[in-house]
């Protein structure tokens, strides 16, 4: 099976080179863990190796975006890479975004920050479902592979189901070890692959970028 590289050559040791082809890849957490500039690095680190890739953001403009790249040393200026800021309105739901997309032309790696927004109007958690499933069966035809970031408090996803529609779920969450806090990565989901799920690794982020520890943490 093809694979996708994650943008952390940690990760990718971790799950037999890469994410699956044409998959849907849940990533989840809490605030401040981390989501943002994992989805970041996957794009660009895609760009990087000539893949078409689009980060859309519900949350930031394409400025915050941009900051948020330099921070961590990322080259955001290439002709593969789209970066976009869509400001939340009754109007984004999935059949609006499904037509946006459709006028890019072959996407490698997509990003959609985030999907709880995304699915903000959905009129009760059945039509949440209903729409998230509309929406994966989608990506899995348009894209190579898509990151959904989904905000949560403690679980691996909102309770709405995500975490079962999606063909891989990474976690992210803060962690103590040895008296200090430090961010976390769980492979928690991921079809087709052979990993050892539920084990926490620690996720360095920095000025340099992002990198996975082999430091499993118990």
């Amino acid at each position: 099976m093809a694979r996708i590289k994650t943008g952390l050559p940690g990760l990718d040791s971790l799950i037999q080179g890469g994410f699956p082809e044409n998959t849907v890849v849940l990533l989840s957490g809490g605030a401040g863990t981390g989501k943002t500039l994992f989805g970041l690095n996957f794009v660009v680190k895609g760009a990087l190796q000539g893949e078409k890739g689009c980060y859309i953001s519900f949350n930031e403009s394409e400025g915050d975006l941009v900051r948020a790249c330099r921070g961590i040393g990322l080259d955001y200026e290439n002709k593969n890479l789209i970066i976009k800021g869509i400001t939340l309105g009754k109007d984004i739901n999935v059949d609006g975004f499904i037509s946006m997309i459709e006028k890019y032309p072959k996407i490698d790696r997509l990003v959609i920050d985030n999907l709880n927004k995304l699915l903000l109007f959905s009129v009760d958690k059945r039509d949440y479902r209903y729409q998230l499933t509309l929406l994966v069966r989608y990506l899995r035809e348009k894209v190579r592979c898509s990151l959904l970031i989904c905000e949560t408090d403690n679980g691996i996803d909102s309770g709405n189901g995500e975490s079962f529609e999606c063909d891989g779920v990474l976690h992210l969450t803060f962690s103590e070890f040895e008296e200090r806090p430090m961010r976390t990565l769980t492979i928690d989901k991921m079809r087709y692959t052979s990993f050892e799920p539920k084990i926490s690794y620690e996720l360095k982020i920095d000025s340099k970028g992002l990198r996975l520890s082999k430091r499993m943490i118990i």
